[in-house]
């Protein structure tokens, strides 16, 4: 089993992704002293809006992109019974799975040291499901790398519809630049507005849009879209802009 250094060494292996999201309070001490650990993206916040907007109790959750599982064990914490995670690289598959069994969780949590497959035939279905900031990285991290950037939008559409039959409440975030390279927009001129357009026309059969928020830029709380703050706000930068989706099934009831 790591010492508390190699989960430390795990969390700090440089990828794309690595290296921004905070450790979760209930697995924090593991590492021992974690000042010296990155400030994170908001995941207090949007942990904060989960625990108020998402029936985690009992619930069995899926997490897609579990990165070092800061969500994943917070569901723990809201009193999910199970967490299933999917994780693609592999220094942060074994962190979360170490950190879960060194804090007693391995009953409770399951680890997919792989990427998910959003078109694979369904199996077992949750009751909530996590997917954020995953599917803009279709055709790079994951998927056909051949895609072209309107295949791909199509992809990540079919691979939400087909999702309606896995979960019953879907949480999605979604970012504006293809595969993070701002030099591909997926959605024209970034605006908040077209990526909200782009989820309810394309799976509005498949998904009920029960709620979309963004933070507040002073408070940080994730509140509900309005007129105030639909417009893209350039002085907080591309993530602050990317609205959270509460979705629920219109396939599983």
């Amino acid at each position: 089993m790591p010492s508390t250094p190699s989960l430390k060494d795990l969390y700090r292996q440089q990828s794309k992704h690595s290296n921004y999201q905070l450790v979760h309070p209930s697995v924090a001490k593991l590492l021992g002293d974690t000042s010296d650990l990155p400030a994170g993206k908001l995941e207090l916040e949007r942990q904060t809006y989960f625990d108020r907007a998402l029936p985690l109790l009992g619930a069995r959750v899926l997490d897609i992109g579990a990165n070092t599982g800061y969500f994943s064990f917070g569901a723990l914490h809201g009193g999910a019974r199970h967490v299933t995670c999917y994780e693609g690289n592999q220094e942060h598959a074994a962190f979360v799975a170490h950190c879960a069994e060194q804090a007693g969780l391995s009953d409770r949590l399951d680890m997919n040291a792989c990427y998910f497959d959003f078109l694979s035939p369904i199996t077992e279905t949750f009751d909530v499901t996590y997917c954020l900031n995953v599917l803009h990285h279709l055709g790079d991290d994951f998927g056909d790398q051949s895609l072209s950037v309107d295949a791909a939008r199509e992809q990540m559409l079919k691979g939400l519809r087909h999702m309606a039959g896995l979960t019953r409440v879907l949480v999605l975030q979604l970012g504006f630049n293809w595969k993070g390279d701002v030099r591909c927009p997926l959605f024209e001129g970034g605006e908040k507005a077209a990526l909200i357009d782009f989820v309810a026309q394309g799976v509005g059969d498949s998904w009920i849009i029960e709620e979309v928020t963004v933070p507040n830029p002073v408070t940080r709380a994730y509140e509900p879209i309005s007129e105030d703050n639909l417009p893209r706000n350039n002085q907080i930068g591309e993530f602050m802009n990317r609205p959270l989706f509460k979705m629920r099934s219109r396939v599983l009831v």
